[in-house]
């Protein structure tokens, strides 16, 4: 049956719908429905030939109090239902809403995505034949609580999502209903990842001219396009993981996360439940939702495992079979949870050593090497340690607000001498601390200061203390290593830096022990 609504702006008075109905019923037309509003009032009536329509409504304009009578598209409530269908239909995340008697009243576009079932297959249905019953919505309709970021996976569809819930609760604070807003995981995830990845690494910001660096970049060309696990060996500060975050830049997982987690860093207690995550109630302090490890929060991206050596054997039985069976199964639940992870690892030991020594599984090594890369020392390309010099030059003369330009010809042979045990990250530290100490425009050779500067032999001096009392013992070496740092650091800023003092507490142990900046 078609309709045709009309709006009439009115003076309000008793009997003023009674009115209209009497007029209507003559001419025997149906009120589909009628809708009062502050002076006016809608009718919708059945759909009329146009000469009945037009003494219909011309009766109807001469009613005493009807202003005028106007066609209009919608009812006020068709008209709130689709601003908010509209609206449902234009945000981000999934909304489900159910009524007092658990029908589903409410499933937008979003939530049908999220979900994995149509709209027609749910809309009107009771919720429990649709949903598990043991979901919290159920909960908040019955005892009127909210909850947040609660995880759901429904097994029938492969949903995985997080869900916040209220109750719907009228004036008088009776429950009509409760709806719940859902998050896919994944998008979840993609949002934390923005908020703390660090930059992204491209091959620009790998700095080199030397043949070996150029062989690691070709490599890298090479092989970032694939899926294989890549193992990355090179001492400490050869810059492992920025070859490994070129790898992934480079790969068609980009746009994806890369996570990467130092082994050595994290508790050996924690390390296990970061990795693999755990589920609910499976230990004592444990999140009463469980949490995803790192394997799942990664899925699709790249898991950079940083010190993979000092990973305990337990963990690396684990870690084999997630390489194995591409599955990830949390603490204290039984379910195996497939992902896509491509997994780059490194180390700066000498793994084969650990291996015969027992500290490191054989099985899971091979299991790692599928595409070996070695990053070599400083020491042996030492045709980029001008150009990292320039490098760290520029950037810390901006970030350090100075007007360093350029270094010394005695400064940089200073520089390409040395042999570098700390590598890439000893000269970043060496070239922060230059522009610090430097008062002009270039970095001359008194400002390059090695850590090995500071190192004295300990054994003389602690024999040359053993009659002394502690408290006297520690103001000598106080006081040795206020005057050795001296000789390199003019102020007491620069001075505090290097020794981590504030310039307060400096200006104070040099008046301590009556010692002053020496006149250039």
């Amino acid at each position: 049956m078609e309709t045709i609504c009309f709006k009439l702006p009115n003076v309000d008075r008793i009997g003023l719908a009674q009115d209209i109905s009497k007029i209507l019923t003559f001419h025997h037309i149906n009120i589909v429905s009628m809708e009062a509003q502050f002076n006016s009032l809608y009718i919708e009536i059945e759909q009329l030939p146009a000469d009945k329509m037009k003494l219909v409504l011309n009766k109807l304009k001469n009613i005493p109090g009807i202003i005028a009578v106007q066609k209009v598209h919608y009812m006020p409530r068709q008209q709130l239902t689709q601003q908010l269908h509209a609206i449902l239909s234009s945000i981000s995340d999934g909304i489900i809403a159910i009524d007092s008697n658990q029908r589903i009243t409410q499933y937008n576009p979003v939530a049908e995505e999220i979900v994995r079932l149509p709209y027609n297959t749910v809309i009107g249905h009771q919720f429990a034949e649709i949903f598990p019953s043991d979901l919290p919505l159920l909960e908040t309709l019955k005892q009127g609580t909210t909850y947040d970021n609660k995880e759901i996976i429904l097994k029938q569809t492969s949903s995985h999502y997080l869900t916040s819930g209220r109750p719907i609760v009228d004036t008088e604070g009776n429950i009509n209903g409760a709806v719940a807003l859902l998050k896919d995981i994944g998008e979840v995830r993609k949002l934390v990842a923005s908020f703390t990845s660090s930059k992204p690494h491209v091959f620009h910001d790998i700095v080199y001219q030397s043949n070996a660096i150029q062989q690691v970049v070709d490599t890298i060309n090479t092989i970032a396009a694939g899926t294989s696990t890549v193992f990355i060996q090179g001492e400490t500060g050869t810059g492992k993981e920025l070859v490994a975050r070129a790898i992934h830049m480079s790969s068609s997982r980009a746009q994806e996360k890369f996570v990467p987690i130092n082994c050595a860093a994290i508790p050996e207690s924690l390390l296990e439940s970061e990795l693999f995550g755990y589920a609910k109630g499976a230990f004592t302090g444990a999140d009463k939702n469980g949490k995803p490890g790192l394997f799942e929060f990664t899925d699709g991206g790249t898991l950079f495992l940083d010190e993979i050596s000092e990973m305990p054997m337990a963990l690396q039985a684990k870690l084999l079979r997630v390489l194995q069976e591409r599955t990830v199964r949390r603490i204290g639940s039984l379910e195996e949870r497939p992902i896509d992870v491509r997994i780059i690892a490194a180390t700066n030991q000498n793994i084969k050593k650990m291996i015969d020594t027992g500290k490191f599984r054989e099985d899971l090594y091979y299991r790692l090497n599928v595409i070996p890369l070695y990053v070599p020392p400083l020491r042996e390309r030492r045709a980029d340690i001008s150009l990292l010099t320039q490098n760290f030059l520029q950037h810390f003369s901006i970030r350090l607000q100075k007007s360093v330009c350029t270094i010394s010809e005695t400064a940089m042979s200073k520089l390409m001498q040395y042999d570098w045990p700390g590598n890439v990250r000893e000269l970043e530290n060496v070239m922060e601390r230059a522009v610090n100490l430097v008062t002009g425009t270039i970095i001359l050779q008194e400002h390059i200061v090695f850590d090995s500067d500071f190192k004295r032999d300990t054994s003389q001096l602690f024999a040359q203390r053993a009659h002394s009392t502690m408290s006297e013992a520690i103001s000598h070496l106080e006081y040795d290593i206020l005057v050795h740092a001296m000789k390199h650091y003019h102020s007491s800023r620069s001075l505090g830096h290097a020794l981590g003092m504030s310039h307060t507490a400096i200006i104070k142990k040099m008046h301590k022990y009556n010692l002053k900046f020496s006149k250039k």
